[in-house]
């Protein structure tokens, strides 16, 4: 333990709390409430689980009846006389500002082609076998929303492994692994030659997929089809700074979206642009232009808001200078956080397969909090 975490002095404050002050400056608050609550005693806490041992009616109505302190730890007694111990080490993490900012996502704002040489692009093998090439994957889904897996044999199963090691497969209506060619096996624009205009994909979900994974096996007798990306948090971030009035209409007004096919109806209404409650950070975009649900309005003055906010936010995703444009070929597999990254396709001719599937929000952030790279 570092001296910057080392306990100097510990004050017992009228209403029971305890004031420690750190060697880095810091000064935390601890209401004996959440004292007790974090007693990590055998009887309190299993250490094996990292579970609480009791039902919070269970914790006793108490307050501090002594304590000592050196740099490394505090030793409470209670007026019921269950004893406690607190590391410096676990205590000081709990500064507020400190911990609220470990738990921030920082994603790297984009435009373009500049993204192509920053992103991480590695092979299978690596990725799948060593931890350098996993940190790599995660740490460039984490800062940019976009990864690239090479060498990947063109088919579904070695996909399907990829897949899993990126959080594993996610079961929705289109099932687990999927195949589209122009094949109209679902009630989508994905399974035409049409051009795709960048878009998130299931805006009609209640909790979209976290990764979308994409794979070209075969693309035979034609052209186009290229792949389009675009980051949709620096486009809600230039609608701020051009268009304040609609940044915030689109934080706060629920569009629904909807898919309807023989036997499925699935709709969820929620903003296009999902903030932090408290920091007011960018969370999620919801935008496809496909999906909206037919709406009615209280008012004139919110269907017309309606529609100026979206078109000026689809103005920054069609802009061509914020897309990064590329042919995905067999044998590379895109990744990319649907959270965040829209993506569409040019026109196409010929015949073309693409593979992938959904890995969810929860499975892909648990893979990257298990190597590190977030809290």
């Amino acid at each position: 333990m570092g001296d910057e975490n080392s306990i100097q002095t510990v004050t017992l404050s009228t209403d029971s709390a305890l004031i420690v002050a750190f060697g880095n400056g810091k000064s935390i608050r601890f209401e004996d409430c959440w004292l007790r609550d974090h007693c990590r005693c055998s009887s309190c806490y299993h250490a094996s689980t990292f579970q609480r041992a009791h039902h919070i009616l269970a914790i006793p109505d108490v307050t501090i009846s002594s304590y000592e302190f050196d740099k490394k730890k505090i030793d409470i007694k209670w007026s019921d006389d269950h004893k406690s111990t607190y590391t410096a080490e676990f205590l000081s993490q709990f500064d507020f500002n400190t911990w609220k900012e470990s738990r921030k996502l920082k994603p790297i704002l984009w435009k373009g082609a500049s993204i192509e040489s920053k992103i991480a692009t590695i092979p299978v093998n690596d990725f799948l076998t060593t931890k350098d090439g996993t940190t790599c994957v995660f740490q460039s889904l984490l800062d940019y929303g976009v990864a690239l897996i090479t060498g990947v044999e063109a088919t579904s199963e070695a996909t399907e492994e990829v897949c899993k090691a990126l959080g594993g497969v996610q079961h929705t209506i289109f099932g687990g692994m999927w195949e589209f060619t122009t094949r109209a096996d679902h009630a989508d624009t994905a399974y035409t030659n049409l051009p795709l205009a960048v878009h998130n994909d299931n805006t009609y979900f209640t909790e979209a997929a976290g990764l979308q994974i994409l794979h070209c096996l075969k693309h035979a007798q034609g052209t186009g089809g290229e792949t389009l990306l675009v980051d949709g948090f620096f486009g809600a971030q230039e609608l701020k700074r051009e268009h304040p009035e609609d940044f915030e209409f689109l934080t706060k007004f629920n569009l629904e979206a909807e898919y309807i096919e023989e036997g499925h109806h699935h709709t969820y209404s929620a903003p296009v642009i999902k903030l932090d409650s408290e920091t007011q950070e960018l969370v999620q975009i919801r935008f496809n232009v496909y999906d909206r649900a037919a709406m009615a309005f209280k008012s004139s003055e919110e269907c017309r808001s309606y529609y100026r906010s979206l078109r000026n936010l689809a103005k920054y995703y069609e802009d061509k200078g914020n897309q990064w444009q590329f042919k995905l070929k067999p044998g590379t597999v895109m990744a990319m956080d649907n959270f965040r990254v829209l993506h569409g396709r040019t026109e196409f001719s010929g015949h073309r397969v693409l593979c992938g599937s959904y890995v969810s929000r929860s499975d892909w952030l648990d893979k990257a909090r298990s190597l590190g790279l977030i809290q």
